[in-house]
């Protein structure tokens, strides 16, 4: 069996595909993604094992002399991957959850006292890059930091649209926001000191007069089942619902534990 440019030969004959991409998670962790598959006619015969462990092995001469955590990472999509990467030792780190909820002419809400709404622009571009980096950079549940000049793309690209965005400022410091789209909401954020006290209820019940207004009937977000913050509760105590899991199976490189 030969590996040339992402294809697995056999006598010749391609009998799959192969990659790994890596990147370093805001704790530290460096996480090598293991990505692949047979084609349809050569499965069952040994190659996705054979294929996975040489894969491995890649991964492990490219972690030698990093300092911090590393460790292998693969999203099997179907019942056969899964037995695959779980007979090899996977398991599963975090699970992202896609939430969605139907959303209804919007009611009155207020904001805690202290707080007060104003209108986003790209001037609150950063204010909202370190809000982020303060509250999720330490996760240890696969949060990746961009840097700024990433995040303004991301926004350019896919959240441009300003009434969208809900800004909770104490004083000139951000306390919690909401960053969304008309399809998707990526960002939602408290900072320590504002939590419990139902701001992010109540940017939530803006965000959705936001989409509302804009013709919008279902929001739609995505978060880690396990988020030590409560996020999942929060959202169904809001009236979303769980539609999709996306468990992220992972294992340690030998010699290492994920800590």
């Amino acid at each position: 069996m030969e590996f040339v440019g992402g294809r697995v030969v056999v006598g010749g004959v391609v009998v799959g595909a192969t990659g790994m991409r890596w990147w370093d998670e805001a704790d530290g962790t460096r996480l090598y993604l293991l990505t692949g598959e047979v084609e349809a006619a050569y499965q069952r015969l040994g190659y996705g094992r054979r294929i996975l462990a040489w894969q491995e092995e890649q991964a492990r001469e490219a972690a030698v002399g990093i300092s911090g955590t590393a460790v292998l990472g693969t999203n099997p999509v179907s019942e056969r991957d899964l037995a695959l990467v779980r007979a090899a030792g996977y398991e599963v780190a975090f699970t992202r959850v896609r939430m969605t909820m139907p959303l209804s002419a919007p009611s009155e809400g207020e904001l805690p006292e202290g707080v007060v709404l104003r209108a986003a622009s790209a001037v609150d571009h950063r204010a909202v890059f370190d809000a982020n980096a303060e509250v999720f950079g330490g996760s240890s549940l696969g949060y990746v930091q961009d840097s700024f000049e990433e995040f303004e793309q991301d926004v350019a690209d896919d959240f441009p649209d300003y009434g969208l965005w809900s800004l909770a400022w104490d004083g000139d410091r951000l306390a919690g926001w909401v960053v969304s789209g008309r399809d998707d909401t990526p960002w939602v954020g408290v900072r320590a000191d504002w939590r419990r006290r139902g701001l992010a209820s109540a940017l939530l019940r803006a965000n959705h007069a936001a989409l509302w207004k804009s013709g919008v009937r279902q929001a739609s977000l995505w978060t880690v089942l396990e988020n030590p913050t409560g996020s999942v509760a929060l959202y169904e105590r809001a009236g979303y619902r769980i539609v999709e899991r996306q468990p992220r199976y992972r294992k340690p490189i030998d010699g290492q534990r994920e800590t």
